[in-house]
C-alpha cells in the first residue's frame, strides 16, 4: 500500500519535497524526479519529527541533482552558457520578440522593452552573465504579469480558492502548491504551449483541495481537463521549449 501527500514551504531555503509512505521500504530513500522535483520515501511508521533533519543531510545532494536534471532535460542541440538570445519566441500566446543588445556603462546592465515587441538590453553587454540575469528579470515580470491573472481567471471561473499567486524561476518544476493555498508557478511556463500551461495550472489548483495524487485527487483533474494524462505525458518532454539562456541560473 501506497499513501502519498505533498509538503512544502515557499521560503528560499526551504525543500519542497513529496512525501511517499511505503509499507515495502524499509529505510528512507530520497529521489529525484523530472518536472516533480524532489520525492522522499519512508517506511510505514517513520517517525517525520527526523524528515528536517534527513532533508537538511543531503541538501547539497538535492540541488546538484536538480540542477543537473534541468540541464539534462533540455531536448534541444546544446548551446553554450555565455550565447544570449536575439529572438524570444513564447508559445503560450504565440509572441514573437527580437532582442538587441547595446554597450552602455560597466557592471550594470537593464533589459528595456521598446515598441514592435523589442527588448534591447544596454549597460555592459560584454558581461554575458549579466545580460542573462536581467532578461531572466523580464522573463519573470512577463510572466507574473501574463500567468498570474490567467491563474485567478481560472480559479475563479472553477470555484477554487487560493491565497497568493506568484511566479519563480523554478529548476526543475513546472508549478507548485503550498499546504495553505500559494501556488507559484514556473515562469518558464511562458515558453510552453498554452495547453500545457493550463493543465499545469489545473493541477496545481486543484492541490487546493487534495494535497497528494490521490484517485480523488485525479477525478478533480480530469473534471477540469479530461486530457490531462496525454499533457502529462507531454510535459515530460517540454523542457524541449525552453532555450538555454532561460534555464541557467547563476550559482
Amino acid at each position: 500500500m501506497l499513501s502519498v501527500f505533498k509538503s512544502g514551504s515557499q521560503t528560499e531555503d526551504a525543500v519542497s519535497y513529496t512525501l511517499k509512505i511505503s509499507a515495502r521500504a524499509k529505510y528512507p530513500r530520497l529521489k529525484m524526479v523530472p518536472h516533480e522535483g524532489l520525492v522522499v520515501i519512508i517506511p510505514d511508521g517513520y517517525d517525520r519529527k527526523r524528515l528536517p533533519e534527513l532533508i537538511a543531510r543531503y541538501r547539497e545532494w538535492i540541488r546538484k541533482t536538480a540542477e543537473r536534471i534541468e540541464v539534462h532535460s533540455l531536448q534541444q542541440n546544446p548551446v553554450r552558457e555565455e550565447q544570449l538570445p536575439r529572438d524570444v519566441m513564447f508559445h503560450y500566446h504565440s509572441e514573437a520578440w527580437k532582442v538587441v543588445y547595446t554597450q552602455n556603462g560597466i557592471g550594470v546592465a537593464e533589459a528595456i522593452e521598446r515598441s514592435g515587441n523589442l527588448v534591447e538590453v544596454t549597460g555592459d553587454i560584454s558581461n554575458t552573465g549579466l545580460c542573462r540575469a536581467v532578461l531572466q528579470l523580464w522573463l519573470k515580470n512577463k510572466a507574473h504579469a501574463d500567468l498570474v491573472p490567467k491563474l485567478w481567471s481560472l480559479a475563479g471561473q472553477h470555484g477554487f480558492s487560493i491565497k497568493k499567486a506568484g511566479v519563480r524561476l523554478q529548476k526543475s518544476r513546472w508549478g507548485s502548491c503550498s499546504s495553505i493555498g500559494t501556488i507559484t508557478l514556473n515562469s518558464k511556463l511562458l515558453f510552453l504551449p498554452s495547453h500545457l500551461v493550463h493543465s499545469v495550472m489545473v493541477h496545481e489548483l486543484c492541490h487546493t483541495l487534495h494535497m497528494n495524487h490521490s484517485s480523488l485527487f485525479w477525478k478533480k483533474v480530469e473534471q477540469y481537463n479530461a486530457q490531462y494524462r496525454s499533457h502529462d505525458i507531454e510535459l515530460k518532454t517540454a523542457w524541449k521549449y525552453v532555450p538555454a539562456w532561460a534555464a541557467v541560473t547563476e550559482p
